[in-house]
């Protein structure tokens, strides 16, 4: 079938045909042609089909009744980019102030209703400035440092080391190393 055909004729239907009709008569003829149908040999007359179907189906071409192509959806000139109209960015510098001057002033009132610095409870973990005493077995044992006899600890050697002045020291009770007294 020839394209340049008017879609009236390619469908046999009469101007002015219902959509009814023009789908009816695009449906039996597209049973005859189509390429699934006869192995491809009426492919043009199928595309002849289609177009004419396009053609006829469309609002603009049933309104004006005319047989030109069916128009482009996208005939229209584009639309330019919407304009932005915004301030620079800029760094949040006043909440920043702002952020930095209620930490300090909450620092500052908070070290004034706090007390004097507490010694905590021994743990049980001997480190370098701990309190210990030395029981009967000689262990080292971590004491709060209030209580008489105790002494400071210099530092925690491993076992198999000795002190820096040369001393043994004294065992960890927890069996973590060597205590060196000052």
């Amino acid at each position: 079938m020839n394209s340049q055909r008017d879609p009236h004729d390619v469908l046999g239907v009469r101007r002015g045909a219902s959509r009814v009709e023009i789908r009816a008569a695009y449906r039996r003829l597209a049973r005859k042609v189509h390429p699934d149908v006869d192995d491809g040999r009426h492919s043009d007359e199928m595309a002849a089909l289609n177009e004419a179907y396009r053609t006829l189906t469309s609002e603009p071409q049933r309104v004006q009744g005319t047989t030109q192509a069916r128009p482009h959806a996208n005939n229209t000139a584009p639309m330019p980019p919407p304009t932005v109209i915004s301030r620079p960015v800029s760094f949040p510098w006043r909440g920043v102030v702002i952020t930095s001057a209620v930490g300090a002033a909450a620092i500052v009132v908070l070290s004034l209703f706090a007390g004097p610095e507490v010694d905590s409870p021994p743990d049980g973990v001997i480190q370098s400035g701990s309190c210990v005493v030395i029981n009967e077995a000689l262990f080292a044992v971590e004491v709060p440092c209030d209580q008489a006899e105790s002494e400071v600890v210099k530092q925690l050697v491993p076992l198999d080391a000795v002190c820096a002045d040369g001393a043994p020291g004294f065992l960890d009770q927890l069996g973590m190393g060597r205590v060196c007294l000052e």
